[in-house]
């Protein structure tokens, strides 16, 4: 059988981070969807863009790559 403890600690500890992790969450699905989405940037399809242009990395002297 499992005994109970009255010791307060564990479900404060336990509470917060999962206050902290729906709260995050939430903040992640609002920055997705509310109002403001429409101002986010997809910048891995933009860099991908740039590599179909063949723009993406700027190239240095004997063919060296710079990022």
């Amino acid at each position: 059988m499992v005994s109970t403890s009255s010791d307060p600690t564990l479900l404060l500890v336990l509470g917060s981070i999962g206050l902290l992790l729906f709260g995050a969450m939430g903040y992640g699905i609002y920055t997705t969807v509310g109002p403001k989405s429409k101002d986010l940037r997809d910048t891995i399809k933009e860099h991908a863009r740039m590599h179909e242009l063949g723009i993406a990395h700027g190239h240095g002297k004997n063919g060296e790559h710079s990022h």
